[in-house]
C-alpha cells in the first residue's frame, strides 16, 4: 500500500477511542486557543475584509461563521480559517513551521455543518487532520519551506481535506481522491508575509480542503496516488529530491502530531517569541525602561532572516515580522499583546525610538541541530554600561518550553472578551473542555 492510501485509510478508520487521552486533551486546549483568537480576528481588519468578500460572493448556507452568521461550508471555512490566523496569534507545531488549527479546525467544523455530525466527529476530524498536515509537511520539510512556500497553506490544505473528509464519513478511496483534488489547489507563498494575504493562506487551505472533500464525496475524480511518483505532489513541491515518504507512513496510529502543537504567547511570528520572552525576563529582572537601555542585540537562527523582513515596520501586520518592533514593545510595556500590535502603537514616536535601539544578528544552527531554529539570545547594554544576557533555546508555548495554563487562559479571555460577555466566555471555555460530549449546536450558538 502506498503512502496516499495509507494516510487515507488512517483518516477514514480512526475513531476517538483510538486516540490517547493526552492527545485528546491537548487537542481541546488547541481548540480553545484557536477559538479565542478567531473570535477576535472575526472583527479585525483582516476579518472585516474577508467577511465583506463573503457577504458579496460567499453563497448562502447553514455553516457557522464566527460572529458573522452563516454561509456555505467552503465559505465558512475560508472565513474561520482566516479569522484564526488574522493576527498571527494561533498555534504552531514545534518541529515544523505550520499553523495547524486555523485551517484544520475551520474545515472540520464547516464540514459538520453540512451533515448531521457530532462534536465527537469534529474533534476526531480535527485530530486526524492535524496528523495529515504534520506528515505531509514533514515529508517535504525543510526544503519546501525554504524554497518559498508557506506550509500552513500548502500542507495545511491536506490537513483540512482530511478533517472534512473524516467528518463527512468518506471511505479511504474517496479520501485518496480528496487528497488528489486538494493537491491541485495547494498554494501559499512566504513572499506575502506581513500582508493580509498571509492570514488568507489559512482560510484558503480550509476552504480548499472542504471543497475537495465535498467533491470527492460526490464522485469527483483525481489521481488516487497523488503523493507517489516522479511528478507526485511532494516531489514537485520540493527541490533536490528531498521528499521522504516515510514521514507520511511511519508511526501512524502510534505517534500523534497534535502533541507537537505549541501555543503562542504573543501575536507575532513564532520566530520572534524566544527573543521576546528573553527580553521580558530581562525587563522584569532588571527593571529596564527605554530610558535606561542603550542597545539591544538579538541573535537568531539564520533561518529567521527570511521571515523577519520588516526592520522598520509601517503597520501592525509588518510588525509581526519585525524583531525590532517585538523587542521594542516588550521594552516599553514589559509584554506585548493585542493592544500593542496595532497600527496606532506601531506609529507612535516612542515605539520608533525604541526600535532604533534594537539590532539583529543571525547565526547558522544557533543551537546546533535544533529542528525549527526558534531559539534566541538577547543582549542588553544599559546607559550605565551594565550588560545583561538571556538565552532561550525553545519558543515559549512549545512542548519543550510550555507556558502556564494561567497565561493561556488569560490569552483566551482577553481575545474572546472582545466579542462575548464574561459569562458566555466562561460557558464557552467549559464547553470546549468537554467538547466531545457537547451538543454541537450549543458550541455554534456561543461562537456565532
Amino acid at each position: 500500500m502506498g503512502e496516499t492510501a495509507m494516510l487515507a485509510e488512517f483518516v477514514a478508520s480512526t475513531s476517538l477511542d483510538d486516540i490517547p487521552e493526552d492527545a485528546t486533551s491537548h487537542a481541546k486546549a488547541a481548540i480553545r486557543d484557536y477559538v479565542g483568537v478567531a473570535l477576535f480576528g472575526s472583527h479585525h481588519e483582516v476579518g472585516n475584509k474577508v467577511y465583506d468578500y463573503l457577504d458579496a460572493y460567499g453563497g448562502d448556507g447553514d455553516a457557522t461563521v464566527f460572529q458573522r452568521g452563516t454561509r456555505s461550508p467552503p465559505s465558512a471555512a475560508l472565513a474561520n480559517g482566516a479569522f484564526g490566523h488574522a493576527i498571527d496569534y494561533d498555534d504552531t507545531f514545534e518541529t515544523i513551521v505550520i499553523h495547524p488549527t486555523s485551517p484544520v479546525f475551520a474545515a472540520s467544523l464547516a464540514a459538520a455543518d453540512d451533515v448531521n455530525a457530532t462534536s465527537e466527529d469534529v474533534l476526531t476530524g480535527y485530530i486526524v487532520g492535524c496528523e495529515a498536515a504534520f506528515r505531509v509537511g514533514h515529508s517535504t520539510y525543510p526544503e519546501h519551506y525554504q524554497n518559498g512556500w508557506h506550509s500552513t497553506g500548502t500542507a495545511g490544505s491536506f490537513g483540512a481535506a482530511a478533517a472534512a473528509a473524516h467528518v463527512l464519513g468518506l471511505d479511504s478511496e474517496a479520501i485518496a481522491r480528496a487528497f488528489g483534488i486538494v493537491a491541485s489547489s495547494s498554494s501559499s507563498l512566504k513572499k506575502n508575509f506581513g500582508s493580509m494575504t498571509k492570514p488568507l493562506h489559512a482560510g484558503h487551505a480550509a476552504q480548499m480542503g472542504v471543497r475537495a472533500a465535498l467533491l470527492a464525496r460526490d464522485g469527483f475524480t483525481a489521481d488516487p496516488e497523488i503523493f507517489e511518483g516522479d511528478i507526485g505532489y511532494n516531489r514537485v513541491m520540493t527541490i533536490d529530491d528531498a521528499y521522504d515518504p516515510d514521514e507520511i507512513t511511519e508511526g501512524l496510529s502510534e505517534e500523534w502530531a497534535v502533541l507537537d502543537i505549541g501555543f503562542k504567547p504573543y501575536p507575532s511570528g513564532v520566530i520572534t517569541h524566544a527573543a521576546m520572552d528573553g527580553m521580558r525576563d530581562l525587563v522584569t529582572e532588571h527593571d529596564l525602561t527605554p530610558e535606561s537601555v542603550e542597545e539591544i542585540v538579538v541573535t537568531l537562527d539564520d533561518a529567521a532572516s527570511e521571515m523577519l523582513i520588516h526592520a522598520k515596520p509601517e503597520d501592525a501586520l509588518q510588525a509581526k515580522f519585525s524583531i525590532e518592533f517585538c523587542l521594542a514593545a516588550i521594552l516599553r510595556e514589559g509584554d506585548a499583546g493585542i493592544h500593542e500590535f496595532t497600527d496606532e502603537y506601531v506609529a507612535q514616536p516612542e515605539t520608533k525610538e525604541a526600535i532604533e535601539k534594537v539590532s539583529r544578528a543571525f547565526e547558522e544552527n544557533l543551537f546546533g541541530d535544533q529542528y525549527a531554529g526558534y531559539g534566541a539570545i538577547v543582549r542588553v547594554t544599559t546607559t550605565d554600561g551594565e550588560k545583561y544576557r538571556e538565552e532561550i533555546r525553545y519558543a515559549p508555548g512549545s512542548p519543550n518550553n510550555p507556558v502556564s495554563e494561567e497565561r493561556l487562559r488569560s490569552k483566551f479571555m482577553t481575545c474572546a472578551e472582545t466579542r462575548l460577555n464574561d459569562t458566555d466566555v466562561d460557558v464557552l471555555s467549559d464547553a470546549i473542555e468537554e467538547f466531545e460530549n457537547v451538543d454541537l449546536d450549543k458550541f455554534r450558538n456561543l461562537v456565532a
